[in-house]
């Protein structure tokens, strides 16, 4: 499934129904679906940061709920709905062209200034990663290291991507944008149909076995 509309939105209908119906198996499914999604896609970072980054606060949440809680239920509904969470999470991470999504939603209405912004902070951003690096770098030659948990790295990678804002402007401006016109839409993107029903039958599936079971 790569089209990156129905995949998002199934992660958000997956997203707003684990976090109200008290279901552990609608939960396993999802992290089970996630992880299949992953190792189709040989995403092996992802399912490294699934089964580890959520670890400790799910045991952390198991173990208070099960002493100050409710019960042994209610603290392995809400151990399975972390890793749910995390599962959602890597889903969209690794799993959706978010540039290919969100040109896809300009076709459909969403502003344009709106998606510009966000595809610029997107092209952008690896950029910025190399200049706090590199700024990582010059502070160690100078004797004076800058940590991650320097605020001095933060006030410099900002300034330094307020100093990138004209040139931005100006890049999209020579590929026809301009903020104060519509922007007429020269090829609406296709939804796939077969994508449309994978997202729609994996949804229903993992409703129908929390209903059947």
């Amino acid at each position: 499934m790569n089209d990156p509309l129905p995949m998002s939105l199934v992660i958000i209908l997956f997203t707003v129904e684990i976090s109200f119906v008290r279901s552990a198996l609608l939960a396993g499914f999802v992290i089970t679906a996630a992880l299949l999604l992953l190792l189709l896609k040989r995403k092996w970072k992802g399912i490294a940061l699934l089964l580890l980054l959520p670890l400790l606060p799910a045991l952390a949440t198991y173990w208070s709920v099960l002493v100050n809680g409710s019960g042994q239920s209610d603290a392995l509904l809400l151990f399975v709905r972390t890793f749910a969470f995390a599962a959602l999470g890597m889903s969209f991470t690794f799993g959706v062209d978010l540039e290919e999504l969100l040109l896809m939603l300009e076709t459909r209405g969403m502003p344009v200034n709106f998606v510009y912004g966000l595809l610029a902070v997107i092209h952008a951003f690896p950029k910025l990663l190399g200049e706090v690096n590199d700024l990582k770098v010059a502070s160690r030659l100078r004797g004076k290291p800058l940590h991650f948990y320097s605020p001095m790295l933060y006030l410099k990678g900002i300034f330094l991507a307020f100093s990138w804002r004209d040139q931005y402007v100006a890049a999209m401006k020579s590929r026809g944008f301009d903020e104060e016109h519509p922007r007429r839409v020269a090829k609406r993107i296709p939804v796939s149909r077969l994508a449309t029903a994978l997202a729609g039958g994996i949804f229903l599936a993992g409703n129908l076995l929390m209903i059947l079971i």
